[in-house]
């Protein structure tokens, strides 16, 4: 720069100096200032707020990317996505550290950030419980208590924001609701599976709690998970080769990486010609601890009602349910080591599950 351009700029820079020190406020000027900015932000955060709910009515009037689909014979459902009327969407906030009032959204996508907690660090947990048709024509579904419990029990085991068991018995109840058409009739065979599911969606990059959180619920109707093999039985492969969980893991909780984890040992089973897989213990590869997707029962030589104990192992509510209802017969139920060696002596062994219900090995 040249000599007179740098000296305007210095005499340009003390007159502006000398402009802001006269225009400086008071500390009483401040302090209104201050609450001009909030009440800005706050305005502008209402007027978010309202535009937010304005795009969310406009999704609602969008024509469906996904039709749902209309259902004649009820009879040959299988266990895969059928298109329903939509599910049901809460979302939590580290800002609030609070969740939203929920919304019912048909469209069955959902947007988040690139580097999302799920997509990165497998933040996700998921619940699989039943809606019935009764023989009267109501709707029943079935201990859903039990389901928030253990969401909220592998909620902290991954540091996510837990969900009100308030907040997640409205939610299914309102799926089911908005969903009720796909409701199987009954004798049919078939149950309305319901999905609740918990993502970490707010962008984080190091590992780290998440900002943002999804709480969803889908509904799908469904028969049986093994096809026509839920009741003539089912071959399983013993693996060796792979382990479900390690001691001290997330094998407790209904984390979606356990069952990742699973996808390339269950291929390896069915290629051999087997329906599903059973997993021993990690440490002495001696004791039963699960199936790929169910929990191992079996009544034992003593006609005990017997299934594995272990912290391992995902505590099934169907399991929890079969021992009350063993017990109210009067059959010994015991949770306990089963070495794999005294399976020749079981007078009956089977898999058991929501999704599975309970299916002979």
């Amino acid at each position: 720069q040249s000599r007179p351009m740098a000296a305007l700029m210095q005499r340009g820079s003390s007159t502006l100096a000398a402009a802001a020190a006269r225009l400086r406020p008071a500390p009483a000027m401040r302090t209104l200032v201050r609450s001009c900015t909030t009440a800005n932000e706050l305005r502008l955060l209402q007027q978010v707020s309202r535009l937010e709910a304005r795009v969310h009515e406009l999704e609602e009037n969008l024509p469906a990317r996904v039709t749902p689909a209309k259902i004649t014979d009820w009879e040959q459902l299988g266990f895969g996505i059928t298109p329903t009327n939509g599910h049901v969407r809460y979302t939590w906030s580290a800002t609030t550290s609070a969740w939203d009032g929920g919304r019912f959204v048909s469209d069955p996508y959902t947007t988040i950030h690139i580097h999302a907690g799920v997509l990165h660090y497998g933040m996700t947990l998921f619940e699989g419980c039943k809606a019935f048709r009764t023989k009267d024509g109501m709707i029943r579904v079935c201990n859903i208590p039990e389901n928030s419990d253990r969401m909220n029990m592998g909620a902290a085991r991954l540091v996510m924001a837990p969900v009100p068991k308030s907040m997640f018995l409205e939610a299914v109840n309102w799926a089911v609701k908005a969903n009720a058409e796909y409701v199987p009739p009954y004798g049919s065979g078939g149950s309305l599976y319901i999905r609740p599911f918990l993502i970490g969606s707010g962008p984080i990059l190091g590992l780290q709690p998440c900002p943002g959180f999804q709480f969803m619920v889908s509904c799908i109707p469904v028969g049986n998970y093994f096809g026509k093999g839920g009741i003539t039985g089912i071959h399983a492969n013993v693996m060796k080769e792979f382990d479900r969980a390690a001691p001290r893991g997330t094998g407790g909780v209904k984390a979606g990486g356990n069952y990742a984890a699973d996808l390339l040992p269950l291929k390896v089973a069915k290629a051999a010609g087997f329906g599903t897989t059973l997993y021993l213990d990690s440490v002495e590869q001696k004791y039963v601890e699960e199936f790929s997707v169910s929990n191992f029962i079996g009544i034992d030589a003593k006609g005990a009602y017997v299934t594995p104990s272990s912290a391992s192992i995902l505590p099934s509510i169907t399991n929890k349910m079969l021992m009350t209802l063993a017990r109210d017969r009067g059959i010994t139920v015991e949770e306990r080591n089963i070495a794999f060696d005294e399976i020749p002596s079981f007078r009956e062994i089977g898999a058991c599950g929501t999704a599975t219900v309970v299916a002979p090995i």
